[in-house]
């Protein structure tokens, strides 16, 4: 590490060296400098301020950079002459321009930054260096620049030296490498630190920091020169410096706030939300042409120096409850703030100009920060080797132990097996019990298998008759009840099951296997009574589950009534049988949920159509049928038609897709008229069905009957 130390001295020593010999080929414009508000005519292209002298126009100045009595205006152009000397390959070197600008050699423009428009204006495009080639000959000749900004600043910025071509390139390498090292080491820095904080749980401090080592770097070289030799692209370079510039305090601010009491912190986390809405409200309308970038940084170091300020106060306050390395943080911190705002003067003019070793800052921030990494490491390095310590010697007693229960274990491991094979083969005597109708079935079932399923141990089966169900009787160890849940009478036991538990050989084999004894019979139980629940319902319904309409066996029942109804009393009756037309092929197409969704159309449309009184049945399928008691034929064969128009006219949508119309072919028959006696009707309705369909569908047929 030492060594290392040493060679980068030596290597910053040298570039000293090497600034100060090419400091004797720079000559620095700082005298006789001129200044005119406003933006020259241009006649052919040419400013005429270029040809007519006008001495009493321009007004003498230091640097040409902010003259006095601006007062809003956007236009500025500046004057001085070049000295004569000697030189080979001379060029201009400026450090920037606010905002952008031309150069004229007398009449000739030789350089130009920017764009300008008919009204002298132009949009803003970055702060790169800038060289503007000369020829020897040009010395005693006077040199003009025409300036347009609406920033804060307007004209030159930094220096303003006349020097050899060589001389500049060499003079940007050296005075850019330093800085160029250092952010690739807060680079490196920054990535060790992100590694770093997933190692140890709470160190989320970590990964602020590194983030604001990253912005550091991104600072360093968006405003690095030699960048410029390599990337032409200056308006990306003030974009990359913004987005790190105004990054830093919302890092530093959601740093502070975990470390600060609770009202300090809460304070600072909202300048830090604050710092991030800036950061994206200004890049976001600079991006999208609303306002300029160059607006945003006067307006950004107002309130960085404000903040400044509060997490000076807000953290001397609570300075007491930081650690050492806290503590550290905060002072690399504060230095590194110093010369920001030392940055700010002199970028805004507050001090006179002069190059801020913003690297040096950074590095002392990060050099701190890897002081902390390595002091953290040190502390979890120690940390692991004493918890590997307590680890061994807590295995060493945990081994003793786990040879004594190794034998308990593998006793239990065999019998673990033998109930999973059972368990495996319980399984599968519950799918067959499911597939079963009825209870008797599932009874003899049992009696069968369940020896099967606990050989070679002994067991018996005994299904309990209606009495032995209620009766009470105390079980031995070695007995279970399985028992069903009846909907109206509560549960009751259905079989005894007797298992021989003294052939085991030890206490955690019966007591396994009797805990397995347990579950069966109470799986088997809930099985049972599904059984039994599907038998009461099978009994007990009379209504189509999907249509809501009534089913088949409830049309036998109600038909046979209104039959013996319409004979005793002489009245009317009428039958209706429609089906869905190719539904089939609507199935087919969009599938059986969408043919559902039809079916439940139709019995809609159905229970709109009909009476209260009406019986409305769903017979089997894509087939309805709706008995009308009272009704005689012409009225049912009006209902028949609405019914037939209702169902085409209504549109099916199925999870957001159209899927068109359906119809119906109807099937009509009454009594008296069209059928000799009741019973005929259902066999006549479905006749006239047929011909319905064999007709071309979607309509009505009526059963008339054969004149003899």
């Amino acid at each position: 590490m030492s060594r290392s130390c040493i060679r980068y001295l030596l290597f910053l020593i040298m570039l000293v060296f090497v600034s100060n010999a090419m400091a004797a080929s720079r000559l620095a414009l700082d005298q006789g400098w001129e200044y005119r508000w406003g933006d020259s005519p241009f006649v052919d292209g040419v400013p005429q301020w270029v040809l007519a002298d006008e001495p009493d126009q321009w007004h003498g100045i230091e640097f040409p950079s902010n003259p006095p009595g601006r007062h809003l205006q956007q236009n500025i152009w500046y004057r001085v002459t070049l000295p004569q000397s000697h030189w080979v390959d001379p060029v201009l070197y400026v450090t920037s321009i606010d905002l952008i600008g031309e150069v004229y050699l007398e009449a000739d423009k030789i350089y130009h930054y920017g764009e300008f428009d008919a009204e002298g204006k132009g949009d803003f495009i970055g702060w790169p260096w800038h060289m503007i080639e000369l020829n020897p000959d040009d010395m005693g000749q006077t040199l003009y620049f025409r300036v347009y900004s609406d920033y804060t600043d307007i004209g030159l910025w930094g220096e303003v030296m006349l020097m050899e071509r060589p001389d500049l390139l060499l003079m940007i390498i050296s005075s850019s490498v330093v800085d160029l090292a250092i952010a690739a080491f807060c680079i490196f820095i920054s990535l060790l630190a992100l590694a770093f904080a997933p190692m140890r749980p709470g160190s989320q401090h970590f990964v602020y920091l590194a983030l604001f080592s990253l912005t550091i770097a991104g600072k360093l070289l968006g405003e690095n020169a030699a960048v410029q030799l390599v990337l032409d692209a200056p308006l990306f370079r003030v974009y990359l410096t913004a987005a790190a510039y105004f990054s830093m305090p919302i890092f530093i601010a959601f740093l502070l706030g975990q470390w600060l009491g609770k009202e300090g912190s809460r304070l600072i986390n909202r300048i830090g939300y604050l710092h991030l809405a800036y950061l994206f409200v200004a890049l976001g309308l600079s991006l999208i042409g609303v306002i300029h970038l160059s607006i945003t940084y006067p307006i950004f170091d107002a309130l960085f120096t404000l903040t400044l300020v509060v997490l000076l106060v807000v953290t001397l306050r609570d300075l007491k409850q930081l650690n050492t390395d806290q503590r550290l943080i905060v002072a690399a911190f504060s230095i590194f703030a110093l010369f920001l705002l030392v940055d700010m003067a002199v970028a805004h003019g507050f001090l006179p100009w002069t190059s801020v070793p913003l690297s040096l800052g950074g590095l002392i921030f990060v050099l701190v920060l890897v002081l902390i990494s390595l002091r953290e490491y040190g502390r979890t390095d120690k940390a692991v080797r004493l918890m590997n310590i307590t680890l061994e010697n807590r295995v060493a007693e945990r081994t003793a132990a786990i040879e004594t229960y190794a034998q308990i274990e593998r006793e239990r491991s065999q019998q673990a097996e033998r109930t999973h094979q059972m368990s495996l083969s319980l399984d599968e005597l519950v799918n067959q019990l499911q597939q079963l109708d009825s209870l008797k079935e599932a009874g003899e079932l049992l009696v069968q298998r369940l020896p099967e399923l606990f050989a070679p141990m002994r067991l018996k089966v005994k299904l309990l008759s209606a009495v032995e169900r209620y009766a009470e009787e105390e079980l031995s160890e070695s007995e279970v009840l399985i028992r069903i849940q009846q909907m109206q009478s509560g549960d009751h036991p259905f079989a005894k099951v007797y298992l021989d538990l003294g052939s085991l050989p030890s206490d955690d084999s019966r007591r396994m296997t009797k805990a397995f004894l347990l579950r069966m019979s109470e799986r088997i139980g809930v099985t049972l009574t599904s059984i039994n629940l599907r038998e009461c319902l099978q009994q007990m319904s009379y209504e189509d589950a999907l249509t809501g309409l009534k089913n088949r066996r409830h049309l036998d029942d109600s038909l046979k009534r209104e039959i013996a109804l319409a004979k005793r009393q002489q009245s009317a009756l009428s039958i209706l049988i429609c089906d869905i037309d190719f539904f089939k092929q609507f199935n087919d197409r969009f599938g059986h949920q969408a043919g559902d969704m039809a079916l439940r159309a139709v019995a809609s449309v159905m229970l709109e159509q009909f009476r209260e009184t009406d019986i409305c049945c769903r017979f089997g399928g894509e087939e309805f049928v709706v008995v009308m008691p009272g009704i005689a034929s012409e009225s049912a064969l009006q209902r028949a038609l609405d019914l037939l128009i209702k169902v085409s006219e209504r549109e099916l949508v199925y999870q957001g897709q159209h899927l068109g119309n359906i119809t119906v072919s109807i099937g009509l028959s009454s009594w008296p008229g069209g059928s000799s006696t009741p019973h005929q009707l259902m066999d006549d309705a479905d006749r006239a069905l047929y011909r319905a369909k064999v007709n071309g569908r979607n309509r009505v047929e009526l059963h008339q009957a054969v004149q003899v």
